[in-house]
Order: C-alpha cells, then sequence, then structure tokens
C-alpha cells in the first residue's frame, strides 16, 4: 500500500494578535523539532536557552523573543520558514511616516485607495506564481497589516471597501501559510479573513475562505472537516460566483472519494464541471488560476486520492496539456505533475515516475521554501520498496 502524503502603526493602533495566538506559532516549533527527533530538553541545550521557556513557546503561552526565533529557525533546519511565520504573527512594525499619515488622515483612506490595494493584492498573487509563497510572504505580512489597520480606522462610505480589501489580503496571507505548512498560522488568518469578509458582506470571499478551511483539513490529513467544511462554503450558492462554488464543490468531492464514497466523489466532480463549463462573468480575482484545466486536475486529484490510479493519470495529463510553459514553471502547477508523478507509479511504471518526480524537485530546489522535495522524497522511497532497482 502507498503511504497517504498527507501525512509528511500609528499611536492608537491595535496589536494584531494576542497572546492567545501564539498557539499556532508553538504548534510549528513543535512539529518541527519532533520531526528533528529532539526532545524540547536537547533542543534547549543546542541552543543554549532554557527548555521550560521553549516548552512555553510550544503552549503559546508566552511570545518568543526574536533572537531564539533565529536560533530555532537554524536548529532545526527550516530554511527560514520558522521566522517567516513568527513574522506573520508579531504586532505591526512602527509604519512609516506616509503609511502613518494615511491612517492619520482620513480623507485619504477612501474607496480609490481600496482599489489601489486591490491592484497590488491580485499583482501578488500572480508574483507567487513564479518565485514561490516563502518570498512573497514578507510583503504580504505587510501589506495585510497596512489594510487590517486601514480597516479597523475607516468610517463612513470608506470602511466597506477598506474592510472587504483587508479581507482579501487576510485570506491571500492564510493560503501563503498553508502552502508553507504553516497550518495553525493558516487557519489564524483564515479566521481574520472570514470575519472581515462577513462584515464586508461579500459572499464570494466568505465562501472562499472556508473552502480554504477546508484545505488546510486535508492537508493535515482531517478528511471530515474537508467534506464539512467544503459543504459549508456552498451554503447560498445563488449568491455566489460559479468559479467559487466549483471550487468548493470539487474540493467536497476529493474528501468524499477519500472516504471511500466513489459515486459521491464522480457526482460531485461531474457537478463542478458543469459550472465551469456555464462560464462565469463573475469570477473573482481571487480564483484568476481557475480553468477547464484546473478542473481537469482536480479531478486527477480526486482519483489518485481515492487511490483510482489510472483514471487519475488521464485526468491530470489532460489539465496539464492545458497550462503553458510559463505557467507550467510555476510552484502551484508542479503540485500537479508530482500527483501525476505518484499516480505513475500507483499503475506500476516507476521509469515514467522517476523521470517526473526529477522534473518536480528541479522546481522544488529553485523555490525557496517549497515543500516539493520533501514530497517527491517520498515517492522516491516507497518505490524503492516497491520497485527494488528501478526507480
Amino acid at each position: 500500500m502507498w503511504p497517504n502524503p498527507l501525512q509528511h502603526r500609528s499611536e492608537g493602533v491595535k496589536p494584531v494578535v494576542t497572546v492567545g495566538d501564539w498557539s499556532a506559532f508553538g504548534a510549528e516549533l513543535r512539529r518541527l523539532r519532533e520531526q528533528q527527533g529532539l526532545s524540547v530538553r536537547q533542543l534547549g541545550k543546542q541552543i543554549l536557552y532554557d527548555p521550560s521557556a521553549l516548552s512555553r513557546f510550544e503552549n503559546g503561552r508566552r511570545k518568543p523573543p526574536a533572537d531564539i526565533v533565529t536560533r530555532l529557525d537554524a536548529a532545526l533546519n527550516a530554511d527560514g520558514a520558522l521566522f517567516a511565520l513568527f513574522e506573520s504573527l508579531i504586532e505591526p512594525d512602527p509604519f512609516t511616516p506616509h503609511e502613518t499619515a494615511a491612517l492619520q488622515n482620513r480623507r485619504y483612506a477612501d474607496g480609490e485607495l481600496a482599489t489601489d490595494l486591490q491592484t497590488l493584492l491580485s499583482d501578488t498573487r500572480r508574483l507567487e506564481d513564479e518565485i514561490g509563497s516563502k518570498l512573497v510572504l514578507p510583503v504580504t505580512i505587510r501589506q495585510a497589516k497596512i489594510s487590517a489597520a486601514l480597516a479597523r480606522e475607516a468610517t463612513s462610505t470608506a470602511r466597506i471597501p477598506l474592510v472587504d480589501t483587508a479581507s482579501g489580503w487576510a485570506q491571500f496571507h492564510g493560503w501563503l501559510n498553508a502552502s508553507l505548512g504553516h497550518h495553525d498560522a493558516a487557519i489564524h488568518h483564515y479566521r481574520e479573513a472570514l470575519e472581515l469578509a462577513e462584515e464586508a458582506g461579500n459572499p464570494d470571499m466568505v465562501s472562499t475562505t472556508l473552502a480554504m478551511r477546508g484545505h488546510v483539513a486535508w492537508m493535515a490529513g482531517d478528511i471530515g472537516a474537508t467534506v464539512g467544511l467544503s459543504r459549508a462554503a456552498q451554503r447560498n450558492p445563488k449568491n455566489l460566483s460559479r468559479t467559487v462554488l466549483a471550487l468548493a464543490v470539487q474540493q467536497e468531492a476529493r474528501g468524499l472519494g477519500m472516504e471511500g464514497d466513489i459515486d459521491g466523489m464522480e457526482s460531485r466532480l461531474d457537478a463542478a464541471t458543469d459550472l465551469i463549463l456555464l462560464g462565469d462573468p463573475d469570477k473573482p480575482d481571487a480564483q484568476y488560476f481557475y480553468s477547464d484545466s484546473f478542473i481537469h486536475m482536480q479531478r486527477g486529484m480526486a482519483y489518485r486520492h481515492a487511490r483510482q490510479w489510472g483514471k487519475a493519470v488521464r485526468a491530470l495529463e489532460h489539465g496539464l496539456k492545458g497550462f503553458d510553459t510559463k505557467t507550467m514553471e510555476s510552484e502551484w502547477a508542479t503540485w500537479y505533475l508530482a500527483e501525476l508523478a505518484w499516480s505513475y507509479a500507483g499503475i506500476g511504471e516507476p521509469e515514467k515516475a522517476s523521470t517526473l518526480a526529477q522534473r518536480v524537485m528541479n522546481v522544488g530546489k529553485g523555490t525557496p521554501g517549497s515543500r516539493l522535495v520533501a514530497y517527491m522524497r517520498d515517492l522516491y522511497q516507497a518505490m524503492d520498496r516497491r520497485f527494488p532497482g528501478k526507480a
């Protein structure tokens, strides 16, 4: 049997997080420590720090000093990811004079400013496709905090568009953390996005955030929550764009397949495909990547996790053919190539799987913070066991 791959401001601005929010950092610190096979005492000895204080960090009861986080990041071979998570949770640094002026002079905090911030968000989403989540995270942390501060300070007619913009930045912030494997931090930012989207009255962002919470649940292997949150994202379908609805439906299908409900999986995949074929004049920018090719690859993902290897190969290959060369160089598209490699191994073709795995490894090594390399190492280990000397 194949292993489950999922196991693997200006004065007066309020702080962004509370003490309790450090549980996200603590959970990631514990995961990295255990991954290295270290006890709390061993880690403390290695970085010359009190083990009891490290335990408080892991339990989310204390905010760690920045210099200690730097030591922890190095000792745990986190390649800067742990420090990036720390930065995403700390209170905002003092804003620049220009930012302070914008916050203090509310006549500049208007719909036009919200539009500019939305345009910047759109550009940043696409930049991630080219350079990866880790390199985009620092600027996103800054912009998300500025947007949240502006939303808190906004009044009258300017408030709704600024709150809506802040919800988009918070959702993207959550996505980046999810992409880097920071599940608890992703959930923290998705909750913030959901609250802001509810205030803004943006049903598409509410649904997107719920679906992305379901995605984190899937990454963590919690299939029940994957299905439940995906269904929650489909409530009030008449108020949703077809693309947003399809995103939730196809994710539900993947969860059903992993639960063994193949008929239910097929039915929901067909429903998601039908929605995309209808077209979507109201497609939100957050779903810019969604296309006919994408839905085929999602079908392939569902088959792959339901261990229907042959169907997975056909669906993934069909979807990947719809991507241009530039897209195929992005990390997110390469994940589907990784799933295709697993699927080829599943049907008993280790040579094809190895060729694809090497392509995936090349992209992963060139993308800071990528989890692709570890994913392919898991594949090679599985193939070594099943196909000795052929991987």
